[in-house]
């Protein structure tokens, strides 16, 4: 991207502000998208502990996007947003935080909403570029999963070194669900050549998904061949030639 003249953004209209959002995604694509999700995400849905120096901070998007398995340093990008676009200012900033706000939060869910549904900015001004109709039904469907909530619970299972009760019934609840519907989403991907961060996140839910299946599984082996062997030791020690510590041998 060419470097702009050093000049603060010129404050403008909302409409002005939501193109600038548009530009910036255009630019930068689904790593920009994804760490202005998690942006907003920390703003509007995070739960509000402690004192809150701004709309969101750069441990909570970090964050945010380790908890949806995405290895990845926002600095760049939110730098971008903020000297470059005129979308964010920091609002708070000390040794080891840093604090922004948004200078027009509908603005920014305006063009969220318009790049996800693969509106330009050109074609918001009445260009002539051409819609995919067929990415634009699989992007709303993917969303309409909330993959990234998803991939967070999992996440969430997996760390765990055994599942309870109500953690199986979640991942039965993904599996006949969500797990389902990911995999249907990721063929149509695969026919359209479709390889975004959504499809990336959708592998890796499914991927996740076996490995708990596999060690709820292996777990309920591990039992079963232990309840065998207990019944085989009752069964032997009533006759068949073994005994019991402490019970005499028969015959």
């Amino acid at each position: 991207m060419a470097e702009r003249d050093g000049r603060e953004p010129a404050a403008g209209s909302p409409g002005s502000l939501r193109d600038r959002v548009l530009e910036f995604l255009a630019e930068y694509g689904e790593r920009a998208y994804i760490v202005l999700r998690a942006a907003v995400d920390a703003a509007f849905h995070a739960p509000r502990h402690g004192l809150r120096l701004g709309d969101f901070s750069y441990r909570e998007v970090a964050a945010r996007l380790k908890a949806w398995g995405i290895d990845y340093n926002p600095s760049m990008l939110l730098r971008a947003l903020e000297r470059d676009y005129g979308v964010i200012e920091t609002s708070y900033r000390s040794g080891s935080q840093h604090w922004w706000r948004f200078l027009d939060s509908s603005a920014v869910l305006d063009a969220l909403e318009m790049y996800e549904r693969g509106v330009s900015p050109t074609e918001e001004r009445g260009g002539d570029g051409e819609v995919d109709v067929e990415l634009n039904v699989l992007l709303a469907q993917i969303a309409s999963l909330q993959p990234y909530s998803v991939l967070e619970a999992l996440r969430r299972m997996a760390a765990k070194p055994r599942l309870g009760r109500g953690e199986i019934l979640q991942l039965r609840r993904i599996a006949f669900n969500e797990l389902e519907l990911a995999a249907r989403l990721l063929e149509k991907a695969e026919e359209l050549g479709y390889e975004g961060e959504e499809v990336r996140v959708l592998k890796r839910i499914v991927e996740l998904a076996g490995i708990l299946a596999r060690r709820l599984l292996a777990s309920a082996g591990a039992e079963e061949a232990a309840k065998h062997t207990l019944m085989q030791i009752a069964y032997t020690s009533t006759g068949r030639g073994v005994s019991l510590p402490g019970r005499p041998r028969q015959g």
